[in-house]
């Protein structure tokens, strides 16, 4: 939706053409379409106002083009009211009731002049002061960001920390899978939530190829196994981005681990396609299937985490067909 700044003419076709190119042209086109629409109202009622489509000509010029383009348009239409409907074709003398009248208008004019350009000057004031509040908006947005991936790097060192201390191998390996975690949050994070990024919704293909490249190198994936991402374009809000994120993150971690034992090569693959009314998704692997995967509905933490991200992605996350674990996660639009 075109807003009064767009119609700005002056501004709009700057530095290109001249301020006083703008101004005049665009009253020149103002005042002839005044005359054009004047003369066919003359075909069909006879003897109509004279003054009949001056004030919104006037009004339109100004708003385009500023004071002196709405000035310069009032003069050119007093002039050819005078000129072919009070006397056609001639300047002729004016009596008193035509001389006021024709001053009066004027008068009216140059009002309607002034107040348009006052709304002008009002708009251009609230476009500045939105500007400045956007400007400070993004610098926050950028100072919060900022502080937020500061924190998910403090929490990301503490739970290193913790785990290089741990003494238990059960231990240490819960807190790697929390550090996983929260690596991957705070990857979400930054590649979702950039303050340059303004659209509501985003397009999943590109987080999920981000997301998968670096999930093949945090879980040091060799030439044995391979992490492939096929995607199309799906676009979904960011906080529905982020769930389904971390739903791939947990399902090819877990094939990472426990899909190809004793060096077992193998596929893992992310898919990513446009349905009718809805995207869907695919985590899968070509490894030893299901009966050495812990099955969906377990009790295990990382099946509780991908069911609860699942839920919030507002998808539908259901078993596929082998040959090893596949699952599909279905993204109502």
């Amino acid at each position: 939706m075109l807003g009064l700044g767009d119609l700005n003419l002056r501004k709009r076709l700057a530095p290109q053409v001249p301020a006083w190119v703008t101004e005049w042209v665009c009253a020149g086109l103002c005042a002839s379409l005044s005359g054009l629409l004047r003369l066919g109202v003359d075909l069909l009622v006879p003897a109509a106002p004279p003054y009949l489509f001056l004030f919104p000509f006037v009004l339109l010029a100004t708003l385009l083009a500023g004071w002196r383009s709405g000035v310069i348009a009032l003069t050119i239409i007093m002039l050819g009211i005078w000129y072919m409907v009070l006397f056609p074709a001639r300047f002729g003398p004016l009596d008193a009731t035509e001389g006021a009248t024709l001053l009066l208008n004027g008068l009216s004019g140059l009002a309607v002049v002034g107040v348009a350009q006052a709304f002008r000057s009002a708009y251009a004031l609230a476009e500045e002061e939105r500007a400045g509040k956007l400007e400070v908006r993004e610098l926050l947005l950028r100072e919060l960001n900022h502080r937020v991936k500061n924190n998910f790097q403090m929490v990301e060192s503490l739970l290193e920390m913790q785990r290089r201390r741990a003494l238990d191998g059960q231990a240490e390996q819960a807190l790697a899978d929390a550090l996983r975690r929260v690596h991957s949050m705070a990857q979400a994070h930054a590649f979702l939530y950039s303050p340059e990024e303004a659209e509501e919704k985003i397009d999943l293909a590109g987080y999920l190829q981000d997301l998968c490249a670096n999930l093949s190198d945090s879980l040091l994936l060799s030439g044995e196994v391979r992490l492939d991402c096929e995607t199309a374009p799906c676009h979904v809000t960011r906080d529905r981005a982020v769930a389904v994120g971390l739903v791939v993150n947990e399902l090819v971690t877990n094939a990472a681990k426990y899909a190809f034992p004793e060096g077992r090569r193998g596929r893992i693959l992310v898919a990513l396609r446009e349905g009718a009314g809805a995207c869907e998704l695919t985590v899968a692997d070509d490894g030893v299937g299901l009966p050495s995967i812990p099955p969906i509905k377990s009790q295990g933490l990382g099946r509780k985490l991908v069911e609860s991200f699942a839920r919030k992605s507002g998808g539908v996350l259901t078993e596929g067909a082998g040959p090893g674990a596949s699952y599909v996660l279905v993204l109502p639009h």
